[in-house]
């Protein structure tokens, strides 16, 4: 449970030990008014997969302009499973919290590798695919407190 005065978001957000992780979450009023682990993780999540598509939409991009392969794998390949992931995760959050926590993690796959894609490129790892990395790790948190 989370101190007293301070709202569930909060906590996850002390657990992740990321200074950016309020800042990016304190907008979204589902999020910072969230009662329950199960409603934050859903709202954490849906956020997560928005975020997601927009790093997508941003990878494909990149892909046009630096046509390696690894960072056509990072745009095509590694985040739609990032994506599928967060999408996974929102749908085993009652039955299988267990997995939901799991996938959240894995979802953080793709924006690792893409990083790494990035690097060997001689490119600057984008500010979207941070956040989609930092997103995955709060979805872990969160869903973490439903097992």
């Amino acid at each position: 449970m989370t101190a007293s005065g301070e709202s569930l978001y909060e906590g996850v957000c002390k657990e992740t030990k990321n200074p950016d992780c309020l800042p990016l979450l304190k907008d979204d009023p589902r999020i910072t008014t969230a009662k329950n682990y199960l409603d934050l993780s859903r709202f954490i999540l849906d956020f997560a997969e928005n975020k997601a598509r927009e790093g997508q939409k941003v990878m494909l991009q990149i892909a046009k302009e630096h046509p390696t392969v690894r960072i056509n794998l990072c745009a095509n390949h590694f985040y739609e499973g990032t994506i599928t992931s967060f999408i996974s995760a929102k749908g085993e959050l009652i039955e299988d919290p267990m997995t939901a926590t799991y996938d959240a993690k894995v979802a953080g796959d793709g924006p690792e590798y893409c990083a790494e894609a990035f690097t060997a490129a001689n490119l600057e790892n984008p500010p979207i695919n941070k956040l989609v990395a930092l997103v995955s790790i709060i979805a872990f948190y969160a869903t973490d407190h439903l097992d």
